[in-house]
């Protein structure tokens, strides 16, 4: 009995063979284009964040440095002795530098973490010892520099918004999940072998 081009002895239609390549063919092109676009987005997304974290670092860096350490203290040891009432820009040479220079500092670090440009845990756990002194000290001038300003909402309001939830926050548990996400995503060569008590004890 003869069957219909194209047909099977069971009456369903099969594919000629030049027909099954063509078909073959426009699925691995598919699957090729899938995979380069998934490949393309991967890479802008670890592009940037390269970026980002280069963004952060270089924030960093200036707090390791020894002459900024240097008119952090200063500026801790000199400020208190002004009157409150100068605010920051009347204040004289050259502790207004030095207020000017540090506090602009931790409000871009402030601002970093706020916008979610930099990780906030990472940023907090980094900074949080010395950030919250110099906040400690400048807070009166800042406040008074803004009143002289006539802005309540024109100076270092990100350095105070962060500096109030880092100050109320679990700088342990910040330091725990920056931990756990970093050793999630190391190879699990690396990852620290946990031995049980019995084991530990022989």
């Amino acid at each position: 009995m003869d069957f219909p081009q194209g047909a099977s002895a069971d009456g369903s239609l099969a594919l000629e063979q030049p027909q099954l390549i063509n078909v073959l063919a426009l699925l691995v092109a598919l699957a090729a284009v899938a995979t380069s676009t998934f490949l393309a987005r991967l890479a802008l997304r670890l592009n940037h964040n390269a970026n980002l974290m280069r963004i952060v670092l270089e924030a960093l860096e200036k707090q390791r440095r020894g002459k900024f350490t240097a008119t952090e203290i200063a500026l801790l040891e000199e400020l208190p002795k002004h009157e409150v009432g100068l605010g920051f820009a009347q204040l004289p040479a050259p502790v207004l530098e030095d207020a000017f220079e540090v506090a602009c500092y931790y409000q871009h670090l402030s601002t970093l973490a706020e916008y979610g440009v930099a990780d906030w845990d990472f940023i907090a756990v980094q900074v949080e010892d010395r950030m919250l002194k110099v906040w400690t000290c400048i807070k009166p001038y800042v406040y008074a520099e803004r009143k002289n300003r006539g802005n309540e909402n024109g100076f270092l309001n990100n350095y105070e918004r962060f500096a109030s939830k880092v100050r109320s926050a679990d700088m342990l548990a910040a330091s725990d999940r920056l931990y756990d996400r970093g050793r999630r995503r190391q190879p699990a060569v690396w990852q620290p072998v946990r031995r049980s008590a019995r084991a530990i004890g022989e």
